[in-house]
């Protein structure tokens, strides 16, 4: 990550894992016809994605319509859909097997499932708050709904980013900027000695799946 891109984020008042989540997605490519389910009203994320012959981009979430994901068919026909995002939703719903079955009814064959869960980050209900799902639970949960080729990919660097993500919030801009490089090269430190570390901080996992 570049550290000025990232101190300039943060000073807009993102936290380090909208950060890198947003810098995740800018390895997907939207196509089509596009439906973000539960993103809200214009998320920024989609200034990170690829694009390519996109006819529509479409939300579908609760407090536009709302649509109760754990009970309610999606307002789609069945394959109508080329690109479903689905970001920061599934911790938030009890039945996700519905909601993954839906996402996988509407989407096209050869459609694709782009997403993103958090892990080691603080309760944030919404307004309820279930689950931090590891990437081998998205792997069983995914194949089980019908989706293929599944790649999940970690989110996150070391502890100490983990221990910052979870105060960022709390402190004044000023601070949040003070302190970023001294949690980025602790951690960079600890990852030197541990590299196997990585993978047992993570702030989240991206995700992509076909059908």
């Amino acid at each position: 990550m570049n550290l000025f891109r990232v101190l300039r984020r943060i000073a807009r008042g993102q936290t380090l894992l909208r950060v890198m989540m947003n810098e995740s997605f800018g390895n997907f490519t939207l196509k089509g016809k596009v439906v973000d389910v539960g993103g809200g009203r214009s998320p920024d994320y989609f200034d990170y994605f690829k694009k390519e012959n996109m006819s529509s981009i479409e939300a579908v979430d609760g407090s536009i319509s709302g649509i109760d994901f754990e009970t309610d068919r999606l307002p789609y026909g069945d394959g109508s859909v080329d690109t479903v995002l689905c970001a920061n939703v599934l911790e938030h719903v009890y039945d996700y097997k519905h909601l993954t079955s839906e996402i996988h009814r509407i989407l096209k064959p050869g459609g694709l499932l782009i997403g993103f869960v958090p892990f080691l980050i603080n309760y944030h209900p919404d307004p309820h708050d279930y689950f931090r799902y590891t990437s081998e639970a998205l792997g069983k949960m995914l194949e089980a709904a019908g989706f293929v080729d599944a790649k999940i990919e970690t989110v996150g660097r070391g502890p100490f980013a983990v221990n910052y993500n979870n105060i960022v919030l709390s402190v004044p801009v000023f601070l949040r900027l003070l302190i970023f490089p001294i949690y980025s090269v602790l951690d960079s430190v600890f990852l030197k000695l541990r590299p196997e570390a990585k993978k047992r901080y993570p702030l989240g996992y991206v995700f992509g799946a076909g059908k």
